[in-house]
């Protein structure tokens, strides 16, 4: 049995849908069902997932250039020329290098006791065989002072961050309403299919009322031809809108992730529920709420921090360092050098050209941009909630004039058909009446629709959260909490029904 729902958004988490299509060709689902199953397997949620992913890595990236790095380059190199076949001729005749100590009498300098005098010199002789030659280096290198260059890196990164969080819910939103969206347009089908299908019952029933009167000789021939046409039209406006409900089930179906041929029977109805709030509660709430409008807040400070970052060129750079070298006619070993340093490096770009100022002015320039283009949503962000919300509440007015008009026109059709029946009237009276109260029906099922839809653009419009409450998520990020606690300190804490 359908139970009665108003068609507004429902605040659920991306949860895993417990139906399955694979024995059944026929699924039936309620709104809430639609939504969950949209905002389980929908692309553009994925996409916006890996976006944050992305973001989050890109945020760590940038707090890593603040750690030391450690560099290990190594040669290893086949070497010749004359110099190379020196050092080997030398090694070949003495061997590798050595100390030699040559004594010499000198034959004419004698000590106190007469003996001559022996000299001694000490020389180095002999030398490595090279053939080949290894050389490695180690150099690590740890940033001290960057002019404010990394630490402004870090802090874009982090407002990317950020607004990778509102731009996945912000598709979450988006999801939800396009799952309602077109939950709605299969319920107005189907009502309007219903609504063709009882026009063409009320006129094969006047069909054989008139059927029986002719052959009795009570009315003309040219009534029933009358008749023929108008249920044709009927027919014909039922094959329109059922047309229209297979269409819209493939829609739906392929929004929640369902085979395009499966038969989806909604279990849910059109109802009407007046709405509590007022347009401005409704703007204020969409201004703050709204997570494209936050996001383009943190593409301003992201921007505002990059220009931070490109001002550090006109800074000095201050880095530790330490480094290492050996070399070798064998890997890793160090006969041929050995050296090692560390201290403190200084840099400071004096003059570059204009370089420096023309990123300045450049990041300066992007921040204007971006603050225009925050200018132009939440503008746009308030348009869209006045726009809906005055269709919403023209649509209600609609709902109580169309109601009224039901009931007239069905008092009209009955009468009509009695003067017919009477002999006191003409055919053209019945068709016309038929057609009117058809007409009627058709105009409060849009209406019901449109308000119900318009409720629900008046919801995303707003930011309606679904995963997060993306204003609590600002309040917690500007009170120092990382994106990770945001998204804790902001998240829905249960389902509304």
């Amino acid at each position: 049995m359908k139970k009665s729902i108003l068609l507004i958004p429902v605040i659920c988490t991306a949860l895993a849908f417990p139906f399955s299509t694979a024995q059944a060709e026929t699924v039936g689902l309620t709104l809430a069902d639609s939504i969950k199953m949209a905002l389980h397997s929908d692309e553009s949620i994925e996409g916006a997932q890996a976006g944050r992913a992305a973001a989050l890595y890109g945020w760590k990236a940038a707090r890593r250039q603040k750690g030391p790095t450690v560099n290990w380059n190594s040669q290893a190199y086949r070497i010749g020329g004359r110099n190379y076949e020196a050092a080997n001729e030398a090694h070949s005749r003495y061997g590798n290098p050595h100390v030699v100590t040559k004594k010499t009498v000198t034959g004419y300098v004698f000590d106190n006791e007469g003996f001559p005098v022996v000299s001694e010199q000490s020389n180095t002789v002999g030398s490595y065989a090279y053939k080949n030659t290894f050389a490695n280096s180690w150099n690590l290198s740890i940033p001290i002072y960057t002019g404010g260059q990394l630490e402004n890196q870090i802090k874009a990164g982090g407002y990317q961050l950020n607004r990778a969080d509102l731009t996945v819910e912000n598709a979450r939103q988006t999801v939800r309403y396009q799952a309602a969206e077109s939950y709605a347009e299969l319920l107005h089908y189907e009502n309007l299919a219903q609504v063709a299908r009882e026009a063409v019952d009320m006129g094969r029933k006047q069909m054989d009322i008139i059927r029986a009167q002719f052959e009795e000789g009570a009315v003309a021939e040219a009534d029933m031809l009358t008749m023929n046409v108008s249920l044709a039209n009927y027919r014909q406006n039922l094959v329109q809108a059922e047309a229209q409900v297979a269409i819209a089930k493939s829609v739906l179906a392929s929004i929640v992730g369902l085979p395009q041929d499966t038969d989806v029977e909604p279990l849910d109805y059109f109802s009407y529920e007046p709405y509590g709030k007022d347009l401005p509660d409704c703007e204020a709430y969409a201004l703050a709420h709204r997570p494209d409008g936050l996001a383009a807040d943190y593409d301003i400070k992201a921007a505002q921090a990059r220009k931070a970052a490109a001002k550090a060129g006109w800074s000095p750079q201050v880095t530790g360092v330490a480094n290492q070298a050996i070399a070798s006619n064998s890997p890793f070993a160090s006969e041929r050098s050995n050296a090692w340093e560390a201290g403190i490096a200084l840099s400071w770009n004096i003059f570059d050209n204009g370089v420096t100022s023309a990123n300045v002015q450049a990041a300066a320039s992007a921040v204007n941009q971006y603050e225009a283009e925050a200018r132009r949503t939440k503008k746009a962000i308030r348009l869209e909630t006045r726009r809906v919300y005055l269709q919403m509440k023209a649509a209600e007015q609609n709902i109580k004039e169309t109601a009224l008009v039901i009931q007239q026109a069905e008092d009209s059709y009955k009468i009509a058909q009695v003067r017919y029946e009477e002999g006191v009237d003409i055919l053209l009276s019945v068709t016309d009446a038929q057609d009117k109260l058809t007409q009627a029906k058709f105009n409060y099922m849009t209406a019901l629709y449109q308000y119900n839809l318009y409720r629900a653009s008046l919801e995303k419009a707003m930011g309606v959260p679904v995963g997060f409450d993306a204003l609590a998520y600002t309040e917690a990020e500007q009170a120092g909490a990382s994106a990770d606690k945001a998204l804790q300190a902001a998240g829905l804490r249960e389902e509304a029904p």
